[in-house]
């Protein structure tokens, strides 16, 4: 099945709030498009680009909606990260089709406080939290406290300073979300242990690649045992050294079912749609979720396309699987997922087995995402 593809991407030249080092975050969009557009055209798939900066709209009246399906990696528009539901809004009114969650999905994901409450809701595990915004301080939550933006994803804002151990330390860090990033705080309660990154693909019968765990072994203080912005981006820096990826995770079978329960769960009950990533902590033998993140990072480098790997799947199979569950969801011609038939391979024994796991697998019942309304900011 080959179809025309359009891979919307957001071209980021400064950024209006933030550091300076949060541009590499934002620039790498560019690496994803030509990874995607390519993989793909591999596959067979007829295959154009369209950079966005400033105007969504024009560029897209190029191409006609009933014919083109978007790969969608346009996470902002005006070089502002709170416009990336806006990109929906548009696709939607020029009827295209289009890879992803949707506006809603999107728009909650990045309310990390929105975001906690439909997992609360859904009696799904996570840290006990609140949003603080100026400029008063109301602290309900014992420490140690975990502080990042309220709406910020790939780590921005999150430093060694982030994990704050008395009053001091919290306005201090409260301070620097506010003034750098110009947006209320989420305060949640530290989470000490093992942290996973699970990547989950599909819709009606979703299904857990193999687990990636950071490993945190070198970092001597719990406190300090968290993936930051350098962690993240920053390749020379002690952060990243010192949290790298261990994928497949090893993990007994047992809690491995739990944290892909728990992940599907979440996934579902945020209405992530096609892929997504969820990362998680487990205290106590109980995994609790600290965000899900729809739309998630395809570099190849990153933790879908690596867990994909540990799976079988080629960074090119990846691409064409995300393309073929959002055609079979349109129900477009010919459109089947290939990872319904796939044989994914498992490259150890026992416990360190990495074979997808299907939903089927857990007695769970299907949750829906609460229709709320949501309001979709439009451009300044």
């Amino acid at each position: 099945m080959a179809l025309k593809v359009l891979v919307v991407y957001n071209v980021v030249d400064l950024l209006d709030k933030g550091q300076p080092e949060d541009l590499l975050a934002e620039q790498e969009t560019k690496i994803v498009e030509d990874a995607v557009a390519n993989s793909l055209r591999a596959f067979g798939h007829e295959v154009a680009s369209v950079p966005i900066r400033h105007e969504l709209w024009e560029p897209l009246r190029e191409f006609d909606s009933s014919e083109w399906l978007i790969f969608n990696l346009c996470e902002s528009i005006r070089d502002k990260t709170y416009l990336e539901p806006y990109v929906i809004s548009v696709y939607e009114y020029l009827h295209f089709r289009y890879t992803g969650s949707n506006r809603l999905t999107l728009t909650t994901c990045l309310n990390k406080g929105r975001a906690k409450e439909i997992l609360k809701a859904h009696n799904i595990p996570t840290a006990p939290f609140q949003v603080i915004g100026p400029p008063t301080v109301r602290r309900q939550l014992d420490f140690p406290l975990f502080v990042k933006p309220v709406a910020e994803d790939a780590s921005l804002g999150i430093t060694l300073d982030s994990v704050v151990e008395n009053e001091r330390e919290l306005r201090q860090q409260l301070r620097f979300i506010w003034d750098t990033y110009r947006q209320p705080a989420m305060v949640e309660q530290f989470i000490e242990g093992r942290e996973f990154n699970v990547t989950v693909l599909g819709n009606d019968n979703p299904r857990v690649l193999p687990l990636s765990e950071i490993n945190f072994s070198k970092i001597p203080d719990p406190k300090a045992r968290i993936v930051t912005f350098k962690g993240k981006w920053v390749e020379d820096s002690d952060d990243y050294k010192f949290t790298q990826v261990i994928s497949p995770a090893k993990v007994s079978d047992s809690l491995r079912n739990k944290i892909a329960e728990v992940a599907v769960n979440a996934y579902r009950a945020m209405g992530v749609r096609d892929y997504g990533r969820v990362d998680l902590r487990v205290m106590n033998g109980v995994p609790y979720v600290l965000e899900v993140n729809a739309n998630a990072d395809l570099s190849p480098d990153a933790g879908i396309a690596r867990a994909a790997r540990v799976a079988g799947m080629s960074y090119a199979m990846l691409a064409d699987e995300i393309v073929r569950l959002a055609a079979h969801r349109y129900r477009l011609k010919e459109a089947r997922p290939r990872i319904i038939s796939l044989r994914l391979k498992a490259r150890s024994a026992g416990a360190d087995g990495v074979r997808a796991i299907p939903v089927s697998a857990f007695k769970t019942e299907k949750q829906q995402t609460p229709q709320t309304a949501v309001r979709v900011p439009a451009p300044a």
